[in-house]
């Protein structure tokens, strides 16, 4: 039932946003990155931090101490996830098409979209998993004063994910400030309201885990998108097919990322 409750959520939120940002603005703004290059150096950062939080998760699990706490699975299995979200980010950011085009709604800056915002993804799972972590190794108190820092991170990703959709589409600027307020907003909502009237609508335990397993999910959409953009590369009727709803589907993959870091920072808030 939870499952359901969160797709629903998902879709209304990125339904709001794409409604808001259905008109394309006349003319992207103006490249800030060398998509190439970035994606280059992009695929090994994320990279990197893959191999962190795999360290990371063999090391909680080599503690004798921590096998034994509740939060044990939830803080090993957010580790595991975000380091195969960031593996399928440095996918896609390392695949990315090497050849220079103009348009801010091309496959190429999409490519860009994708990786950037998957292994951002990747690195709000990890993060978000030091709240569970400090309370396995006995620090409650450190533990409910990181759920602030985490929820500006949670902000500053909705932000950043609107910045993205602004300059490498042709997103409209309202649109795009939506990203951030309903991706903390709805998930607020969802957990505070819809789930104290009808508490089927949440995991009945480990909602960390269960929510980082939704970003897996997320993650694997985004890759499927990746292999969707590499085929229509160098097609011109798809090119022009992707200059008219380019920016829809940016918005679509940029709102529902928010969601989903919002959902995980209301399950390690209010668990």
């Amino acid at each position: 039932m939870w499952l359901i409750g969160v797709l629903t959520l998902l879709i209304v939120g990125a339904a709001l946003t794409v409604a808001l940002g259905w008109t394309p603005r006349a003319t992207p703004g103006p490249p800030l990155w060398d998509i190439a290059k970035l994606g280059a150096s992009s695929a090994t950062s994320f990279g990197g931090f893959a191999g962190f939080s795999l360290a990371s998760a063999i090391f909680v699990a080599g503690l004798e101490a921590a096998r034994t706490s509740p939060t044990f699975a939830t803080v090993f299995g957010m580790m595991l996830v975000g380091f195969l979200v960031l593996v399928i980010a440095s996918w896609i950011a390392g695949s990315a098409p090497s050849a220079s085009q103009s348009d801010g709604a091309s496959a190429m800056s999409l490519e860009l979209a994708l990786g950037n915002l998957c292994g951002n993804l990747g690195i709000a799972v990890t993060w978000l998993a030091l709240a569970p972590l400090t309370t396995l190794i006995g620090l409650p108190t450190l533990a409910a004063a990181l759920v602030w820092p985490l929820l500006f991170m949670g902000l500053a990703a909705g932000g950043w994910a609107a910045l993205i959709a602004h300059r490498v589409t042709r997103a409209r600027t309202t649109a795009c400030v939506a990203i951030p307020v309903l991706g903390m907003g709805l998930p607020a909502v969802y957990r505070l309201v819809a789930v104290s009237r009808w508490p089927a609508l949440w995991p009945t335990s480990e909602p960390a885990l269960h929510f980082a397993f939704v970003a897996l999910g997320m993650a694997a959409v985004m890759l499927v998108l990746h292999f969707a953009l590499l085929i229509a590369y160098g097609r011109n009727e798809a090119q022009q097919r992707l200059r008219m709803v380019g920016h829809r589907l940016m918005l679509v993959v940029a709102q529902v990322y928010a969601l989903v870091v919002g959902l995980l920072w209301c399950a390690v808030a209010v668990p």
